[in-house]
């Protein structure tokens, strides 16, 4: 396993460096059906329009733990998470943007609340409404955009846990690593994975069995919020199958200017936070 590891990331270095280069086309193809878009050095540029937010769930953690694979050794079939992040006024790419993300491992648990069954619904998706059992941090991590608002995490593919279909979650906001009161979120979202591919995955041992079902996309009630199915990421594999490792890209389109309403300041006081 640790061999296919290695060979998945130096396979999706290359591949990583490839979709740096790729034109904004998702941006593009909003821009120009409002009839607004021009071109500025061969990128589409016009009103973009903002990826919808999504809540934030009860397990988000503050710790700011930059670093790009927040693995932690966790076993599951690899994932190299590549988004963009753009403005969603001008389409253009929105440097130094601080992003953080989130999710579960391939058994359905969360690290912080990895004591708490996967197979029972949460009884809230309100930050801080769970306690935290534990103080593990894998499976999170946080990284800033780079000149062309690109980020990229090593992970590995997503669990289910009751209730929800394969999702990842992310926020984004200023780059302040320091002084929490100051932290101004501009996007909480989730990202989910095509049925195709998640059911191929679901089929492996690392995920199955489970003693519950998993919800497809259009089963689950949170991502019914998602219009024009925005959140959806695109899944390339990295060799000939799934256990070669998965790389997932996606454009969010977001604006500097919005304050989300889904992470606030005095969510960060709470003490699961």
């Amino acid at each position: 396993m640790k061999n296919g590891r290695r060979l998945f990331l130096k396979q999706a270095s290359v591949t990583g460096a490839v979709f740096s280069l790729l034109p904004l086309m998702s941006a593009g193809a909003i821009a120009s059906s409002q009839g607004q878009s021009k071109k500025e050095d061969g990128i589409d540029i016009g009103v973009c329009e903002m990826t919808p937010e999504e809540m934030s769930g009860p397990y988000f953690i503050n710790n700011k733990l930059l670093r790009r694979n927040i693995t932690e050794d966790e076993p599951g079939i690899p994932l190299l998470l590549t988004m963009k992040i753009i403005d969603s006024v001008n389409c253009k790419p929105l440097d130094d943007i601080f992003i953080d993300i989130w999710h579960c491992n391939a058994m359905g648990k969360y690290s912080g609340w990895k004591y708490i069954s996967p197979d029972l619904e949460a009884p809230s998706g309100n930050i801080g409404s769970i306690s935290r059992t534990d103080e593990s941090t894998f499976l999170r991590g946080a990284q800033r955009t780079d000149k062309e608002g690109i980020v990229r995490f090593t992970t590995i593919f997503p669990g289910f846990y009751a209730g929800r279909a394969i999702h990842i979650h992310l926020s984004a906001r200023n780059a302040n690593v320091q002084k929490r009161q100051e932290d101004k979120f501009y996007f909480v979202g989730q990202l989910y994975f095509p049925e195709g591919i998640s059911k191929e995955v679901m089929t492996n041992d690392m995920y199955s069995p489970r003693a519950i079902n998993r919800l497809k996309n259009e089963d689950d009630s949170v991502f019914s919020g998602v219009k024009n199915r925005a959140a959806i990421l695109t899944i390339e594999k990295i060799g000939d199958n799934p256990l070669d490792g998965l790389h997932g890209k996606i454009v969010l389109s977001i604006n500097k200017d919005h304050v989300s309403k889904k992470i606030v300041p005095k969510d960060l006081a709470k003490h699961t936070v």
